[in-house]
């Protein structure tokens, strides 16, 4: 309730006094307690006292034992109707009235009210590392990392001092993801795994004859045979400096591993988690052989 004409000239009282003020009949309660009105229990809180002015409780009288005055909750929209609109309040559905209500020569008036704003609902405890780290483990046993296909370029017999291109698929190098939700007292814990190539290092390439390629995810792409072959948008090639003449089956067996990297999202309750769990270890995944022949051309030269 802001912008009143009321509160700025009325007395304004913080929880602590202001139901100590009130009538005996409305005795004061510790906080977090609540207290009898004719319209049931309300809940104690912050409360701010509003005494109207001119209007005051009738003076009791010793012989009467009943009470000219009684209490009850209402809201807004009753308050604005017993202020007759000389007052300006500014509506919220949240706020909580209590009216103090006498009889004064038979006519019932409003000469006390306390208003109370509800605090915003505690927060929730937040989930503990096991639980966190039980659905980080559910959500990475779920994620769908492609088994990697080896392609090159040539595809089945290169030459000695020719680039040979070495990629994987598209699908082989786009991310995956897998979310695994639960909730814990009505309250949303979810985590997401997301796989993705390594940036630095993506493809580690055992090329048979004893020396390694390394690729970084940028530097994979297809071979694209309408271009020439050293121009091709690909960094991942490897020259070949013997032949394959003395392996096994005249052929290299190539070995190709993908490396992945698995980021980790916890959210609870609409926001980070407070015990995120652990880091998901680096993925290697490793495609079967790959068979490759490597030839020598030999060329004859004519002196002069």
């Amino acid at each position: 309730m802001r912008g009143s004409l009321l509160l700025a000239s009325a007395l304004a009282v913080l929880a602590g006094t202001a139901v100590q003020e009130a009538a005996a009949a409305w005795q004061r309660q510790e906080d977090g307690t609540s207290v009898e009105t004719d319209d049931g229990e309300v809940e104690i809180g912050v409360w701010i006292e509003v005494g109207l002015p001119g209007a005051e409780p009738p003076a009791a009288d010793p012989g009467d034992t009943t009470s000219p005055c009684h209490f009850r909750q209402g809201n807004y929209t009753e308050l604005n109707a017993w202020l007759e609109n000389d007052y300006v309040l500014v509506p919220d559905p949240d706020e909580v009235y209590i009216f103090n209500i006498c009889e004064n020569d038979g006519v019932a008036q409003l000469t006390t009210y306390w208003v109370y704003q509800p605090s915003p609902p505690k927060e929730p405890p937040p989930p503990t590392a096991v639980e966190t780290t039980r659905l980080r483990n559910e959500a990475w046993g779920r994620l769908a990392i492609p088994d990697p296909i080896t392609l090159t370029a040539p595809a089945d017999v290169t030459i000695v001092q020719i680039p040979t291109y070495v990629w994987v698929p598209p699908a082989d190098r786009s991310p995956v993801s897998e979310t695994v939700a639960t909730t814990l007292d009505g309250h949303e814990l979810s985590l997401t795994a997301t796989a993705y190539p390594r940036r630095l290092g993506f493809l580690r390439v055992d090329m048979g004859d004893g020396n390694t390629l390394w690729c970084d995810a940028d530097e994979v792409a297809a071979f694209n045979h309408a271009r020439d072959p050293l121009d091709q948008p690909s960094d991942c090639f490897y020259y070949y400096r013997h032949s394959s003449v003395n392996a096994p089956d005249l052929r290299y067996r190539m070995v190709l591993t993908a490396y992945w990297d698995v980021s980790v999202r916890c959210t609870f309750n609409g926001g980070p988690c407070a015990n995120p769990p652990p880091a998901v270890p680096t993925q290697a995944l490793t495609a079967p052989p790959h068979a490759i022949a490597v030839a020598e051309i030999q060329a004859l030269a004519r002196p002069g």
